[in-house]
C-alpha cells in the first residue's frame, strides 16, 4: 500500500489539521506519570515543574554530555518528544528572519502542535517540552536539553524529533540551508531510523519541488563522526542515551513563504510531511515490538 493512500485511509484517525485552517490548542499535560529516578546522587540543578522537572549537573564544560537523573515514564506506549526550542524575538534564539520577522518560535509551535496531534492519534505518549518552561536564556536551555536527555536515559523506546525552518543565509555550520535531517556528530547513529524517515518523507519533497539533503551530521565545520565541530547540545545530550534524535529542517523558511504566502499557511502546506514523519515514527515503533493499531497497515511498506 502506498504511503499517500494509507494517509488518506487514516484521515479520520489522524484528524489532519489540513481539514481546518485554525491552529490547534497546545497539547495537554501528559496523563502518564513521570518519575525522576533516585540514583543516590546529588544534582546541583532542579529545573521545571510538574511532569517536566529535571535534575542535572552542569559545569560549563562537556556540552555534549548530559549528567542527568533518568526520568522514567510509566507507560506501555512508545514515547515521542516534540521539543519547542525557539525563544521569543529579541531573546536568545529567535530563529530564521523572513519578511522582517523572526519565525522560529511560530513555526516550531505549529509543527509541535501538528505532530503531537498525529502521534497521539497513532497511540504514542507525547511530551512537548518548550524552552519557555525553563526560561528563554542559556540557563533555560540547560534545563530544557537535560530534560530531553533524562527521558532518553530513563526509557528504552523514545523518539525525539524537532521540525524547524531553516534560515536562507549560508554560514559555517550550515553551508547548505534547506531541508535536511540533522543528527548526532559525537555518538553512534541509528541509520536505520534515519533512512526509514527519509523513505517516508521523500514523496512530499517530490510533490513540492524542493530538494532534501537527507540525514547529515550537524555542523558544517566537520562531517567527521565524533568531531567536536559537529554537534548540537539538544541532539548530542539526548543521543548519548538513544540515537533516535533529530532536528529536521522542513525547508528554508523563505521557501514556505514563497510557496504559500506565510508561515501560518505552512501548517496546511506541510500537512503531508507531518503525516509522513508521524507514520515513519509509528513504523519504527512497530518494529520495536509495540502493537499500535496502524502496525497491520504499515506492514506493506515496512522493511521488517
Amino acid at each position: 500500500m502506498r504511503v499517500g493512500l494509507m494517509i488518506l485511509l487514516f484521515i479520520p484517525v489522524l484528524m489532519l489539521s489540513g481539514c481546518s485552517p485554525e491552529p490547534e490548542p497546545e497539547a495537554e499535560s501528559p496523563a502518564a506519570r513521570l518519575v525522576i529516578v533516585d540514583d543516590d546522587r546529588d544534582y546541583r540543578f532542579h529545573r521545571g515543574t510538574g511532569d517536566y522537572q529535571v535534575r542535572f549537573n552542569y559545569s560549563g564544560e562537556h556540552w555534549t554530555h548530559a549528567d542527568v537523573a533518568a526520568i522514567r515514564v510509566e507507560t506501555s506506549q512508545p514515547i515521542a518528544i516534540l521539543p519547542q526550542q525557539y525563544t521569543s524575538p529579541g531573546k536568545m534564539m529567535p530563529g530564521a528572519f523572513v519578511n522582517g520577522a523572526n519565525i522560529g518560535r511560530l513555526w516550531n509551535e505549529i509543527t509541535q502542535q501538528e505532530m503531537a496531534q498525529r502521534l497521539e492519534a497513532l497511540g504514542f505518549f507525547v511530551l512537548t517540552p518548550s524552552i519557555q518552561m525553563y526560561s528563554e536564556d542559556l540557563d533555560g536551555y540547560q534545563g530544557f536539553e537535560h530534560f530531553i536527555a533524562g527521558v532518553h536515559k530513563g526509557n528504552a523506546h523514545v523518539q525525539t524529533v524537532l521540525l524547524t525552518a531553516d534560515a536562507h543565509d549560508p554560514n559555517a555550520q550550515n553551508p547548505l540551508p534547506g531541508a535536511q535531517m540533522l543528527v548526532t556528530g559525537t555518538n553512534p547513529r541509528n541509520k536505520a531510523w534515519e533512512q526509514l524517515i527519509q523513505d517516508y518523507i521523500a514523496p512530499f519533497y517530490q510533490q513540492v519541488g524542493l530538494g532534501n539533503q537527507g540525514a547529515r551530521v550537524r555542523g558544517g565545520l566537520s562531517e567527521v563522526e565524533g568531531s567536536s565541530a559537529a554537534w548540537h547540545p539538544l541532539i548530542e545530550r539526548a543521543a548519548e542515551y538513544g540515537a533516535t534524535v533529530s532536528i529536521m529542517e522542513v525547508s528554508r523558511a523563505i521557501d514556505i513563504v514563497e510557496q504559500v504566502g506565510s508561515m501560518e499557511a505552512g501548517r496546511d502546506w506541510a500537512a503531508p510531511l507531518f503525516d509522513a514523519v508521524a507514520l515513519a515514527m509509528a513504523d519504527y515503533a512497530c518494529q520495536q515490538g509495540f502493537d499500535l493499531p496502524i502496525c497491520k497497515e504499515l506492514t506493506d511498506v515496512a522493511t521488517y
